[in-house]
């Protein structure tokens, strides 16, 4: 990237000055705190939360660590909190990130559908054209990179592993993309916890126009607590702080996700299981008469059906929920991975001959 992500933020957020608090609460310092508006008389939770989340980002960079296989060879070391900025969630992350660099009703970004419905929702939200480049290859795995490059954009917004294909995106492709592309290079990395393949963050630093964005309700199993991140070069972390509202995580969502990831094993299980029993879905799926083709590379499995009207109408007898057509990708269905129990559901359910009726559920309370 020739021009600096740090010079491609809005105008108007450069003249903007900070959002409100920063850093450690003012007691922390040693000094008496009568700037924040609180309630002494209140209860335990009386107090705004730290808007420094540094201990939370380095336990969480610790945990990645831990969890995630590394690079290959490994191109950046020196991860802190600089590069990491804690969010509600990997969509919060994405609104961040066009809120900081996108001008609305001037700039556009490329997305490659099928693709995760709110790059378009969000972009829209913030007057923002999108302009498409469908996905190419047999697995849906394909970037045209000639086509990326050569666009007015001033982004391109990518999920990797994609959703709702439930595909990795081609390596290769993303490299060239990386080498040649000017702007912004946002990847949402929300599955990236169920697959072999290195995390995109080891990239920024010979990149510093790429933005990772990851999820916390995944692969760590924590979607009840809303966190996520931004992983990205310094520069871009800054810019995006002034963007984000103070106080932004609360505290008993960060007292608790410090104890969710005190311990990686913990996390790693939690990962381990999912992958084992993705593995059987997915291996069941593909011996189902309905089903063509299954893609299991994400946290869900989506599968292409010949018949989708007799295949949802299995899934409705089985009292099964399932997304059909996800995106407005046609004649497919994405399902979630259940447990043990509910995965042997589906499996029935779309077992059954076409023409004949599934077996009926088993419900439990």
């Amino acid at each position: 990237m020739r021009v600096g992500a740090g010079n491609r933020v809005r105008e108007a957020v450069r003249e903007l000055g900070p959002a409100g608090p920063s850093g450690p609460r003012p007691e922390s310092r040693g000094l008496i705190n009568l700037r924040s508006n609180e309630n002494p008389f209140g209860g335990a939770y009386r107090r705004y939360p730290d808007n420094d989340l540094g201990v939370l980002a380095r336990r969480y960079l610790a945990a990645l660590d831990a969890v995630e296989p590394p690079p290959q060879p490994a191109p950046y070391r020196g991860w802190d909190g600089e590069n990491v900025l804690m969010t509600r969630g990997a969509v919060d992350a994405l609104d961040l990130v066009l809120r900081t660099f996108f001008e609305p009703g001037a700039d556009a970004v490329a997305v490659t559908p099928p693709n995760f419905g709110f790059f378009d929702r969000l972009a829209a939200i913030h007057g923002i054209a999108r302009c498409p480049v469908p996905l190419g290859g047999e697995r849906f795995d394909r970037l045209d990179v000639e086509r990326l490059v050569s666009l007015p954009v001033r982004g391109v917004l990518l999920c990797d592993p994609n959703n709702p294909s439930s595909t990795r995106l081609d390596a290769g492709d993303l490299d060239r993309l990386l080498d040649r592309f000017e702007g912004l290079v946002i990847i949402d990395e929300t599955y990236v916890e169920f697959d072999t393949r290195a995390s995109h963050r080891h990239r920024v630093g010979a990149h510093p126009n790429l933005i990772v964005l990851r999820s916390l309700s995944k692969g760590f199993g924590m979607a009840g607590l809303r966190l996520g991140a931004i992983l990205a070069d310094p520069v871009v972390v800054a810019a995006i702080g002034e963007v984000r509202p103070p106080f932004a995580v609360p505290v008993p969502v960060i007292e608790r996700a410090l104890d969710e990831l005190a311990d990686p094993s913990v996390l790693r299980r939690r990962i381990e299981s999912f992958v084992e029993e993705r593995g059987r879905l997915v291996a069941a799926l593909s011996r189902c008469p309905r089903v063509i083709r299954v893609f299991g590379d994400a946290g869900f499995v989506t599968v292409e059906v010949g018949d989708l009207t007799g295949a949802a109408a299995a899934l409705r007898h089985a009292r099964i929920d399932a997304v059909i057509n996800p995106e407005g990708w046609q004649r497919r269905i994405r399902v979630s991975v259940g447990s043990r129990h509910e995965n042997a559901q589906l499996i029935a359910a779309l077992s059954a001959e076409p023409g004949h009726a599934p077996p009926a559920p088993i419900l439990t309370q």
